[in-house]
């Protein structure tokens, strides 16, 4: 569909800044600020409507903020105005490099991601929901896992020190406090998997993930919540690019030779994921751990090695989920 107003909406906790475009020729964008709150929007819609904007036409573009869209787009939606949920980084990327940045700016560039690329625009919809719920329980985990880490560190170091007594005075300080996290933790672990039972076409995805060896849960609907239900990306190899482990040469003309290596522009989240998926690889034998010893024997160094293994996992649930069908060892005759 060919949208003739476009509108590019920077999002903050308190206030949205708007930049709109009516495709019409040196006609420029036209901005404006208004609350981020029910009664924003509706005067958002009445100074739309001064503007002459039709809403069957319009496609509202914003990024993802994780929660301070929601409501715009709940109320976009009872509007029947075509919502559209980005994720900011592919707008970040997409407009190149960039000198200077205000909320108005921000608003302009958003816009012009739209304009651009509004082939590509796809609606709010139910499954994004249920994602963005995911992503909710993933994000509450991952803060109950830090609290965590937090109160055991000084408690090992005091361990690791030899510092017995003091250890054991620590330890018990933050023994209720330890097994309230482990108890929230546990039971965020069983809300995780009743969701994704709950939500058919998420359930199917997430079979297929695990189906893949080495796979666990939490890395599962990591990668669920991440590839946005593996629509964000249209090749395993730019997923791969996404979460850091796709190799990338360095080499320019006969002077410069650097070794192949991994960006440091990744999802380290997901990145750290697929490693702990390589590891548990190698310490449980099968083929991959095959595959790792015979690479160390040719004298190939270990982390390349490894993050080969990162990669074939990631691929082999990319193709999965893709074919809709659920993993199978290779069996050699």
């Amino acid at each position: 569909m060919q949208f003739t107003q476009l509108l590019g909406v920077d999002i903050a906790k308190n206030k949205i800044d708007v930049a709109l475009s009516q495709n019409k020729a040196n006609a420029p964008m036209v901005n404006h600020q208004f609350a981020n709150s029910l009664g924003g929007y509706k005067k958002m819609l009445i100074w739309l409507k001064k503007q002459g904007i039709a809403f069957d036409n319009l496609l509202v573009c914003m990024e993802n903020t994780g929660i301070y869209h929601r409501s715009l787009v709940d109320f976009l939606q009872k509007e029947k105005v075509f919502a559209w949920v980005e994720n900011p980084v592919t707008i970040k990327w997409s407009l190149g490099l960039a000198r200077g940045k205000t909320d108005k700016m921000d608003a302009q560039k958003i816009c012009l991601y739209a304009f651009r690329n509004q082939d590509k625009a796809k609606a709010y919809s139910a499954k994004d929901q249920s994602i963005q719920k995911v992503s909710h329980l993933l994000a509450a985990r991952e803060r109950l896992i830090k609290v965590r880490k937090m109160l055991l560190a000084p408690i090992e170091e005091l361990k690791e020190m030899g510092l017995k007594e003091e250890e054991k005075m620590s330890r018990k300080a933050c023994k209720q406090t330890l097994a309230a996290l482990d108890k929230e933790i546990k039971a965020i672990n069983i809300d995780l998997e009743n969701l994704v039972q709950q939500e058919g076409e998420l359930q199917a995805s997430y079979h297929y993930i695990r189906s893949v060896e080495h796979v666990g849960p939490i890395t599962a609907l990591q990668l669920l919540v991440y590839t946005h239900g593996f629509e964000r990306f249209d090749s395993g190899k730019k997923l791969a690019c996404y979460a850091g482990i796709a190799p990338f040469a360095y080499q320019s003309g006969n002077s410069i030779r650097g070794r192949t290596q991994v960006h440091s522009m990744a999802n380290k989240t997901l990145k750290t994921s697929l490693h702990m998926c390589a590891l548990s690889a190698i310490r449980q034998g099968g083929e991959l751990k095959n595959y790792f010893d015979r690479k160390v024997k040719e004298g190939k160094n270990k982390m390349s090695i490894i993050n080969a293994i990162r990669n074939k996992i990631l691929q082999r649930v990319y193709a999965c989920v893709k074919a809709q069908r659920l993993y199978v060892r290779y069996q050699p005759n």
